[in-house]
């Protein structure tokens, strides 16, 4: 006897469920068994390269690759491999040395110019543009993200608070999201951050914690972040969150980056600009400013995963589980703080406070000052394999800049043209922000990286 019509719609409902979770666990299970064998490729990829360092010297005395080999007794087929692949393709690699501190951080100096990454970018969709229902006011770090099962989320923070969930071929699919103080509702978002089965964390100020929501529509219950002075954006996975935090009430107001577990916290790195006192600008003025483009405490998170920088050299501090691991350097030529540079990055001058006050380059230089060295860096993201992208800083009349490092700190290339991705939708895709070239507004484009 068949089902009634609305049982029946019932158990399709059921099924439709069971089936997408079924769908993302066994994706889940992919991007599992992706990132193990890219690990094990890293790994290969650093033994290759420590091998050479030992090849070398003894290829300059006379000795061939396959004499080192048997000189070194028994060794297995794949160190055999790894002897000969350093002859023939270590001169490709970018120099690396490894050293630890005394404290047992791995320090990773990555030497030798830029070198191209060997990827092409094939342009696949466009997200936004008329009729698309796509609001793209802002196209930042904080607020595009993406999961492993070709979802991409784009915060709508200034109309609406809307979560807006997209998939890969540019489509709005539904809002999650919606402005208000109830259960899976937004009051001030300010940063979200997605894991790799679709659920995203929402910073919102006005609830002091995370708002969670699911590709599927599903509400999570908030993640409190009581007894935090919440300032730069939170990112979150399971129950593991980095957040950023201004102490407001000390004289230096000092800057952290916390690392907090069910079980744990820790604090990854303390930033404190010189902060300045009352200056005038237009009809008004503010007061805490930092002196014309100081460092900024710069991070991004994946999982159990940080990334720090905050100096005026070339420096990324890595993170495990609330734990200083690697340190990782190249070595770019530093930039000096001067007026011509303020002048090149805000050749229209700069927002102070508000729209309506734009103060010239001069004006900000005169009373802020301006920082001794450029920080070399922009941004860094960190994609479903480990690798560390760091978009370098450049003026705006140059052509954008990104490294790229594998898990393990060695540098891999770089990309131009481009900045840093903001999101990596399921295997092989890069989400960019670019200006349009009709519009000169901003637009989401979504690459697929290929091997030529």
């Amino acid at each position: 006897m068949g089902l009634r019509p609305p049982h029946a719609k019932q158990a399709l409902a059921e099924g439709q469920q069971a089936l997408m979770e079924d769908v993302a666990r066994r994706s889940r299970a992919l991007d599992d068994a992706e990132r193990r064998f890219a690990e094990i490729e890293e790994r290969l990829d650093f033994a290759e390269r420590l091998l050479a360092k030992q090849v070398a010297p003894r290829a300059a005395a006379g000795w061939s690759a396959g004499g080192v080999a048997m000189a070194a007794g028994r060794r297995s087929a794949v160190v055999l491999l790894l002897l000969f692949a350093c002859r023939s393709g270590s001169e490709s690699m970018a120099p690396a040395t490894l050293r630890r501190d005394s404290a047992g951080v791995i320090l990773i100096d990555n030497t030798g110019p830029d070198r191209p990454l060997d990827w092409q970018l094939d342009p696949i969709a466009t997200i936004g543009g008329p009729g698309s229902g796509i609001d793209l006011a802002q196209l930042t770090e904080y607020t595009v993200d993406a999961d492993t099962l070709g979802h991409i989320f784009l915060l709508d923070s200034w109309f609406g608070q809307r979560l807006q969930l997209i998939d890969t071929a540019g489509h709005l699919i539904r809002t999650l999201t919606r402005q208000g103080s109830g259960p899976g509702e937004v009051g001030q978002g300010v940063a979200i951050s997605a894991t790799g089965d679709g659920t995203v964390a929402i910073m919102d100020f006005s609830k002091t914690g995370l708002v969670r929501v699911r590709w599927n529509g599903e509400v999570l219950p908030i993640l409190r972040l009581a007894g935090y002075d919440l300032f730069g954006g939170a990112r979150a996975s399971a129950d593991t969150v980095v957040v950023h935090t201004l102490e407001t009430s000390e004289r230096t107001q000092p800057e952290h980056l916390r690392y907090r577990t069910a079980t744990d916290t820790a604090t990854l790195a303390a930033h404190t600009p010189e902060r300045l006192g009352w200056l005038p600008f237009c009809r008004s003025g503010m007061e805490g400013l930092t002196p014309m483009l100081a460092p900024e405490l710069l991070w991004t998170a994946r999982g159990s995963v940080a990334a720090v920088s905050r100096t005026a050299e070339y420096r990324i501090d890595l993170f495990h589980a609330g734990r200083l691991t690697h340190t990782i350097r190249r070595d770019v030529a530093g930039r000096p703080g001067t007026v011509e540079a303020v002048r090149r990055f805000f050749p229209e001058g700069k927002i102070i406070g508000g729209k309506n006050c734009v103060v010239p380059a001069e004006e900000l230089a005169a009373k802020r000052g301006v920082a001794r060295a450029l920080q070399p860096i922009r941004r860094l993201a960190i994609d479903w394999t480990g690798r560390l992208w760091v978009e370098r800083s450049t003026f705006p009349d140059e052509t954008p800049r990104t490294d790229l490092f594998d898990s393990t700190g060695s540098y891999l290339g770089t990309l131009t043209g481009l900045g840093a991705p903001l999101g990596f939708p399921s295997r092989g895709l890069l989400v960019f922000a670019l200006p349009d070239s009709a519009t000169d507004e901003p637009k989401l484009r979504i690459f697929r990286r290929t091997h030529p």
